[in-house]
C-alpha cells in the first residue's frame, strides 16, 4: 500500500519535452549545408519573428 509520501512523489508531472516541429526527423536525411540553413532560419525565426508574432496572434491579425 503506497505511503502519502510515495503517491506524491508518483504523482509529480513529468517534465514537458522541448518543443521539435519536425516531427519526422527529416533533418537528419539533409546535407550539412542544407542543416546550416535550417538552423540560420531558425535563428532568425527566434531572434526577429517570436518576440512579435504573439501580440499579431492574440490581435488576430
Amino acid at each position: 500500500m503506497p505511503t502519502a509520501a510515495t503517491a506524491s512523489k508518483a504523482a509529480a508531472p513529468k517534465p514537458v519535452p522541448v518543443p521539435n516541429g519536425d516531427f519526422y526527423q527529416l533533418v537528419e536525411l539533409l546535407t550539412p549545408e542544407e542543416k546550416a540553413v535550417v538552423a540560420k532560419v531558425r535563428t532568425y525565426m527566434q531572434t526577429k519573428v517570436q518576440p512579435i508574432i504573439n501580440k499579431y496572434w492574440s490581435d488576430d491579425a
